[in-house]
């Protein structure tokens, strides 16, 4: 039985963000497999959209990290549950580069609760990586 998250958060990122999220990409991708996690991370410009995935004393650990990190603000959990099975098993973290067309979505998902136009995303976005 893995854990499962998917959290949406508000950027504070500086004047180079693309270079602050490489150096995020790396940390994440070297800590996530260290914890068995997998996942996907979406980045608008203005807002962040991970689902995570693994052994819950990993997950936890991961959570606490991702709450407590000063590139965001504003963390809201949009799902948190268990899974027999990973959803995106292949990816310590799959991410796509910024995409500022996907903003509306996140923000207004984030403001309704919803998880499933998030994930919607990041399906389609992984399918097209294979």
């Amino acid at each position: 039985m893995f854990g499962t998250w998917l959290y949406v958060s508000t950027s504070l990122l500086g004047a180079d963000p693309d270079g602050e999220i490489a150096n995020l990409r790396r940390a994440a991708e070297i800590n996530n497999l260290k914890l068995s996690l997998t996942g996907v991370l979406l980045f608008s410009g203005r807002h962040f959209a991970q689902f995570l995935e693994g052994p819950a004393p990993g997950l936890e650990e991961m959570k606490r990290t991702i709450c407590a990190d000063k590139r965001h603000m504003d963390v809201t959990a949009l799902q948190a549950g268990k899974s027999r099975r990973r959803r995106y098993p292949n990816w310590s973290l799959a991410y796509s580069g910024r995409a500022t067309a996907i903003d509306t979505i996140i923000s207004t998902s984030a403001r309704d609760s919803n998880a499933r136009e998030i994930l919607l995303m990041m399906d389609e976005f992984v399918r097209g990586l294979h």
